[in-house]
């Protein structure tokens, strides 16, 4: 009786928060259209239409004209995959898109060379930067990074203005990876969280103007039927590398206490995100959508009115479940990356674009840790 009442108010509520979301959203529309929304283009958006076709589209803005319309195409699949060319404005990079997008494994196995990079919030050229800075990438944006693997620990969405080219470039950098034995892993974030599940709250005006002229909500971009709204379902909320575990905001003590395998937190976000408003099973949506949830815990480095920060007594039991030496996580600022509680812990999420800070990120080679940057060489954590 008590699942079924929680199921019910959490249904009300989430239902209450899409309704208040798109009400304001529709509410504005007319404000929106008045405001001065710099010149875009927006996508490419993909959809599947069959099992043989998908729709591609892009927005495009025109500041100066006042106007917005809609370019778009049909492509057919040939045997597994669809290829072809941006069509809008500059947009002229190449795309392949697989028939089937399938989930990666959480456990990999160990690698000498891995890079992580915290938080990225739509923030496109500095990826880009930290990405040919440090031979990840090259100059024509490809894959030169070998048998590395590169983890981005969530949050590519909200705040910035280039989220699609993020996803965009992760998405094929995770395919040309994979072709030369490496691997690109792109953990969930609450941010991501949030995309799929129609909270706007921090989406950048551009792309309120954007799903406006299409008649959508923001995350009816990324719905289940989108290439990237199927990709984005396929992702993981813990990856762990050799001993290295990697999580967007961590695991709290509550979380921990329910002894769930990497696989299984990872099947179990899907769930919870796939099925948001029919769960079957409501007995763990504290722990997967809310304050204790990998994706939202700040008990590494924060108190909250729901928690103390976490003791190195906790840390011991994650890192034991886990088979792990050391976590590795984004979403709580810090100033620089650095490892605490004897580098049992490494905080990631540096803001990245903000001036009031060094672009950085981390370079794990041959077990020794390294902060590396965009514009200077790396430098040893000890």
């Amino acid at each position: 009786m008590q699942i079924k009442f929680t199921h019910t108010i959490f249904l009300f509520f989430f239902l209450l928060i899409s309704f208040c979301s798109e009400a304001s959203l529709n509410k504005d529309l007319a404000s929106k259209d008045s405001l001065l929304v710099h010149s875009y283009i927006e996508g490419p958006h993909i959809r599947y239409t069959s099992t043989s076709r998908v729709d591609v589209f892009y927005i495009v803005h025109d500041s100066l004209k006042n106007t917005t319309k809609k370019i778009s195409k049909s492509f057919r699949f040939k045997k597994d995959s669809i290829f072809f060319k941006g069509f809008a404005g500059e947009d002229t990079l190449n795309y392949i898109i697989p028939k089937q997008i399938k989930p990666q494994s959480g456990i990999n196995p160990i690698n000498k060379n891995i890079v992580v990079l915290g938080d990225i919030h739509g923030e496109f050229e500095s990826l880009l930067a930290i990405l040919r800075f440090n031979k990840v990438i090259d100059s024509n944006n490809k894959w030169s990074f070998g048998k590395g693997q590169v983890v981005f620990t969530g949050d590519v969405f909200d705040r910035g203005d280039e989220v699609t080219e993020c996803l965009w470039l992760l998405f094929k950098l995770e395919m040309q990876a994979q072709k030369e034995g490496g691997d690109v892993h792109l953990l969930l974030g609450n941010h991501e969280m949030m995309a799929l599940l129609f909270d706007v709250r921090y989406v950048d005006e551009k792309y309120i103007h954007a799903a406006h002229a299409y008649n959508y909500h923001y995350s009816h971009f990324f719905a289940k039927h989108t290439v990237l709204g199927k990709w984005l379902r396929s992702k993981n909320a813990l990856v762990r590398i050799g001993e290295q575990l990697f999580v967007h905001g961590g695991i709290s003590p509550k979380f921990l206490e329910k002894k769930m395998k990497i696989d299984e937190v990872n099947v179990g976000m899907r769930y919870h995100l796939n099925n948001y408003t029919q769960l079957e099973d409501t007995t763990l949506v504290d722990l997967f959508l809310y304050s204790e949830s990998p994706l939202w815990y700040r008990g590494y480095l924060s108190r909250t009115p729901n928690y103390d920060r976490i003791s190195l007594q906790d840390v011991l039991k994650t890192l034991e479940l886990y088979s792990s030496t050391v976590i590795i996580f984004g979403h709580t600022p810090v100033a620089r990356v650095y490892p605490f509680y004897s580098f049992k812990l490494i905080a990631m999420d540096v803001p990245i674009g903000d001036p009031k800070f060094i672009d950085q990120g981390l370079l794990i080679d041959n077990q020794m840790y390294y902060r590396i940057f965009a514009h200077k060489e790396k430098e040893r954590i000890k």
